[in-house]
């Protein structure tokens, strides 16, 4: 039987929205906020729920499972929901994965284990560089120490597992596109994809995994980690990508995506340009929201979040017009500060990230308009 793969799209990491007050996750704000970013008039392919945008490292475990809980209970039937499980030990990873289940998520995300603290380069009359001989013994050790820990946890999980590299903020390994494919073949079935988030050579793991997982098998899913990888990453056989910005500006790289799959189907030119041209343009949004809080981005995030999906989510108050942006002082804006001990961004970045977010909003296109044009070209394909 044919392995339970995600389905291919646009899924968005999810960010948590924490009263500063109580210093606790406002549940209500969540669910209003997962209702509408799961909505069909979105067409979001799912959620990443609690990956590294959802603070995850700040949540207690019983707060982990009632956002989990949360996101279930709120989203519709049938909607995909993978859980990020990483955690120091693999003890740890075993509980998150019976949170997991037990919450009713579809798919948990890990990332390989931390073997230990970074090897620096010292060099001087004291110490002997590292020759190739003990280089291939680390890396030996670590493709080691990788097998044993998702031998553990393939054996374990009830649920299909993605297996997320180049996620600097987990310390875990950066496994190379041999290592994924090597534990993908040996747990066919139970490991169906991979979360690309970063790294000099996204596009090149995604090509090298789609050759030896051809996608017409739908048997492994390849997701890039950021949107500007979506277009390069189709083209060289991804399923889409599973992003943060996809909580900024949801419809817009939705439309990329529909647009550049519908042009390779239909040997579109036209369709496959007018994605390469929005992919330019978010490209710029995205570049002002992650790279303005110097590398930690989470800040950023859920800012420029609140701008504009945080008001259509219900969760900002006293917005108005067609495509209103919150300012410093809406009722809600305060959800989506970040928690404890992670510091909020300067005004001046905020000022940039409002600029940029209003000038990609005309790539936003009216809801209802746009779910009709995609339903009726998937019944277009459907007769063909």
């Amino acid at each position: 039987m044919a392995p339970q793969i995600p389905p291919p799209g646009i899924y968005a990491s999810t960010i948590t929205l924490i009263n500063p007050h109580l210093d606790s996750i406002d549940l209500n704000a969540q669910s209003s906020y997962f209702h509408y970013l799961s909505s069909p008039h979105i067409g979001l392919a799912g959620f990443l729920v609690l990956g590294t945008e959802s603070e995850a490292p700040l949540l207690t475990r019983q707060e982990r499972h009632d956002l989990l809980r949360c996101a279930r209970t709120s989203v519709p039937p049938g909607f995909p929901i993978m859980a990020g499980v990483s955690a120091p030990s693999t003890k740890q990873v075993r509980e998150y994965i019976d949170d997991a289940v037990q919450c009713g998520a579809n798919y948990v995300v890990v990332s390989p284990p931390v073997v230990g603290p970074p090897v620096v380069s010292v060099s001087g009359p004291n110490h002997q560089n590292t020759g190739p001989r003990q280089h291939q013994e680390e890396e030996e050790e670590e493709e080691g120490t990788a097998n044993h820990f998702f031998n553990t946890i393939v054996h374990y999980s009830q649920v299909p597992i993605l297996i997320c590299t180049g996620n600097n903020d987990s310390g875990g390994m950066d496994l190379p596109s041999e290592g994924i494919t090597h534990l993908a073949q040996r747990h066919k079935g139970k490991i169906v994809g991979a979360h690309l988030r970063g790294g000099s050579d996204v596009v090149g793991k995604i090509t090298r995994l789609a050759r030896d997982f051809l996608p017409s098998q739908k048997e492994f899913a390849i997701f890039a980690g950021q949107s500007d990888y979506l277009v390069g990453g189709l083209a060289a056989g991804s399923s889409g990508c599973i992003t943060a910005f996809a909580n900024v500006l949801p419809w817009a790289l939705v439309w990329q995506f529909h647009e550049y799959v519908n042009g390779e189907t239909k040997n579109i030119r036209e369709k496959r340009a007018d994605a390469l041209r929005i992919s330019g343009m978010l490209a710029k949004v995205e570049e002002q929201v992650l790279e303005s809080n110097g590398g930690g981005g989470i800040a950023a995030v859920k800012f420029a979040t609140s701008l504009y999906t945080g008001w259509r989510a219900g969760v900002v108050k006293g917005t108005t017009g067609r495509y209103p942006l919150a300012t410093e002082g809406h009722k809600g804006m305060e959800l989506f500060l970040p928690r404890k001990p992670y510091g909020d961004i300067s005004t001046e970045k905020k000022n940039k990230i409002w600029k940029a977010v209003d000038w990609a909003l005309d790539l936003e296109r009216d809801p209802v308009a746009d779910y009709e044009l995609l339903e009726k070209e998937k019944a277009e394909r459907l007769r063909n």
